[in-house]
Parts: C-alpha cells; structure tokens; sequence
C-alpha cells in the first residue's frame, strides 16, 4: 500500500511544497486537522474581492496531504468560494470512482494534475488526507465572507 499512495509525482509534489509559508497581513489564516491520522494544515489567504488572491500553507502531514497543498499552491489563483466548492465536489467525486474509471472532468486544464490522486480511491481513510487542504481553504475563505 505504501509504495502504491506514494509514487515519484506525490513525493515530488510534497517536496515542492509550493505556497509553503506565512502571508503577511493575511485577511484570514484557519487551522484544520485529520483527527483519522492527524494531518493538520494552516492555511493563509488574501482576497481581492471575492477572489482569491495569495494562499499559503504550513503542513504537518503526510505525503498526500502536503503533496495536495502544494498542487493547490501551485493554481489557487482567481479561486472564488463557488469555484472552490465545485473543484472540491468534482475532486471528491474523482476520489470515489472505481479505479478502472480514469477519466475526470476538471473545470480547467490546470487541475488534471489532480489525476495522481487516483491511487487513493481504493485508501477510502486516505482521501480526507488529498482533500483536507482544500477543505480548509473554503472554511478559510467561507468565514471571511461571512464576517
């Protein structure tokens, strides 16, 4: 199962750890955990309207978790909290198919990164691992557009 959940491109990605860090004078930052395996993630966010405009994370996680972060480092840009939502709703769907099913429908080609998330499918208790960054995210972004 190991060698399976973290191939070469998830560790990449971890590695990266693209938008890694604080923002100073962030409009919000939010702390969120994994209470399944203790994942926990911070999250930073600068808004430009209802668009996002930084983002930055500090992971304590595993692999998959930091390896999401970092892909979501790499293409928050002009994210709104209905374009969040809908990107999380199409990934949590990719992340319940059947393996064989490979074909995902991303709203841009940017998110097909997201495909390397696939070996997770059959790791039901490894999901909320790839999905807890952006979950934290819209929380983030959600409570600020309520204040």
């Amino acid at each position: 199962m190991i060698s399976e959940l973290y191939q070469k491109t998830i560790l990449k990605y971890a590695a990266n750890a693209t938008a890694h860090g604080t923002i100073e004078h962030a409009d919000h930052s939010l702390t969120v955990h994994n209470p399944m395996c203790g994942d926990r993630i911070k999250v930073y966010i600068k808004l430009d309207g209802d668009r996002l405009q930084k983002f930055s994370h500090e992971a304590k996680a595993c692999a998959l978790c930091q390896a999401s972060a970092s892909l979501l480092g790499e293409h928050y840009q002009y994210l709104t909290e209905e374009s969040l939502s809908n990107l999380i709703a199409l990934l949590k769907k990719s992340l319940s198919k059947k393996q064989e099913d490979l074909q995902n429908e991303w709203p841009h080609q940017k998110w097909q990164a997201l495909d390397i998330f696939n070996v997770v499918r059959d790791h039901k208790s490894r999901q909320t691992c790839v999905t807890l960054p952006f979950d934290a995210l819209l929380q983030a972004m959600t409570e600020i557009n309520q204040s």
